[in-house]
């Protein structure tokens, strides 16, 4: 199964293929011209005059020919690596907003538990000063106690 980001690869570089071969074709037509005009074959482009108007030309394709494979392999491999590095920035961006949500639930827990527990602390001292600690029933600390751990524990299990 091929996507379209495939498909459109695939005709890019059908279409880099055939340019390529366009220039090497053109290159080598100009250069084989220019020589068999320097060697004195072709008795038109013999005149001094013409192989000097063609020089430039010639000179012209094979600079860009030679300057601009490169260029544009260059330019594909630093594409890729602008891909390749946004798509590990888009990663690490999701991975820290999960540890960021992670971070927040376990702090609202902890939260949680301390509020918990701290009522039921906050309880059974208001006991202790009111009545005296010999007024207060030591079971009934214990079942508080427990009750507040257990709901402690419940709200950091959850």
């Amino acid at each position: 199964m091929t996507t379209h980001s495939d498909d459109n690869e695939e005709g890019s570089g059908l279409s880099n293929a055939l340019r390529n071969w366009v220039m090497v074709s053109l290159t080598f037509l100009f250069v084989l011209l220019y020589a068999s005009a320097l060697v004195g074959w072709l008795k038109p482009l013999a005149d001094e005059k013409m192989i000097v108007r063609l020089e430039p030309i010639i000179f012209v394709i094979i600079g860009y020919y030679f300057g601009r494979l490169p260029s544009q392999a260059n330019e594909k491999t630093l594409k890729g690596e602008i891909n390749r590095q946004s798509l590990k920035a888009d990663a690490a961006q999701h991975a820290k907003e999960q540890a960021q949500q992670v971070t927040e639930a376990l702090e609202e827990k902890v939260k949680n538990a301390k509020a918990t527990l701290t009522s039921a602390g906050s309880r059974i001292t208001a006991k202790n000063f009111a009545g005296g600690a010999e007024m207060l029933d030591m079971p009934v600390k214990d079942d508080a106690l427990r009750h507040s751990v257990l709901a402690a524990l419940s709200v950091l299990n959850s």
